[in-house]
């Protein structure tokens, strides 16, 4: 009996001691919302703390939500993530400066697909076709889609916009024919979907003019190339190909407490083994880079305590 009462009380103390994080991402569906899914997990499995994943229709919803304390931490790229803390672009007036990073997570990876029996070949064959834009919810893909089609010479002028509230639900109306385009991150598994449900599709290289890269980067500086490789679970990539990429990071709210994000960065940060399980993109974190300095979004203390005890903090 008393070892029965001891057990109780063991398992009330462990309940007690374990606290919940709300953790915001977008919808599912979305190749980020898998990749939170993954992450909750995998804190769970390696720290005291009880993860709680839950999708909102846009980055909007996403970084509103941490900087109003409703949720605590988020995982976006880093220029939208930016904007809001700085009152910039889409968040003019509208600040949010309590939002900071906890880590550097991978390169994240953006392209334009079309069907595969379109015609159209390169971003300047857009020209006069149905493009996605506004993103009502998820304004931070606006710069994302304006980038790569600077890229490719040309503006939303050049293009007929169809307003859409965010990337799910854009992919849903280019499946359905109401769009010529579907923009969305490599690897998703939204877009393996498309693929299947059309026949299949081609994605549009990023460099068919000399300046490419630099026309991105006018838009946003944070933006770069890399390259996708063929791989059995990104659908439309025939050959390695350069497309969008900008660092993908693990948001915090200054209201968290330091030991908080330090247990979150350190479980995160020593099972990359456990990531990769869970999602293949997660190959592009490095450890090494966990840390990384992003100058328009400063870290969390607790994460700079973890890093510093790591040995890789390059603030």
């Amino acid at each position: 009996m008393l070892k029965s009462i001891g057990a109780l009380l063991a398992l009330f103390t462990a309940a007690a001691s374990a606290q919940t994080v709300g953790f915001a991402t977008l919808p599912p569906g979305s190749i980020l919302h898998a990749q939170a899914s993954v992450i909750a997990k995998v804190v769970q499995d390696n720290s005291k703390l009880q993860v709680r994943v839950v999708g909102y229709g846009g980055d909007t919803g996403i970084l509103e939500a941490v900087a109003s304390k409703k949720s605590d931490f988020w995982i976006l790229d880093v220029g939208e993530s930016a904007d809001a803390l700085h009152g910039r672009g889409t968040w003019k007036g509208n600040p949010k400066p309590s939002l900071r990073t906890a880590l550097t997570m991978f390169p994240f990876q953006m392209a334009f697909w079309v069907r595969k029996d379109s015609g159209i070949n390169s971003i300047a064959d857009l020209k006069g076709k149905k493009v996605p834009a506004e993103w009502v919810q998820q304004t931070g893909v606006i710069p994302h889609t304006t980038a790569v089609l600077a890229a490719g010479g040309l503006t939303y002028d050049d293009v007929v916009k169809v307003p859409e509230v965010n990337v799910v639900r854009a992919a849903d109306d280019f499946k359905a024919g109401k769009l010529d385009l579907l923009f969305f991150a490599v690897g998703a598994p939204k877009v393996a979907e498309v693929a299947a449900s059309v026949g299949g599709l081609r994605l549009l290289p990023m460099n068919p003019l000399p300046d490419s890269e630099k026309r991105m980067k006018a838009v946003r500086p944070e933006y770069y190339f890399s390259t996708v490789n063929p791989a059995p679970h990104i659908a439309g990539v025939d050959a390695p190909s350069p497309v969008q990429t900008i660092d993908v990071v693990i948001g915090v709210g200054a209201h968290v407490p330091d030991q908080v994000v330090y247990d979150l960065v350190k479980a995160v940060y020593g099972n990359k083994k456990s990531l990769i399980e869970g999602h293949p993109n997660f190959r592009a974190f490095q450890e090494k880079d966990a840390g990384k300095p992003q100058p328009n979004l400063p870290h969390h203390p607790g994460a700079i305590k973890f890093f510093k005890e790591a040995g890789i903090w390059k603030g």
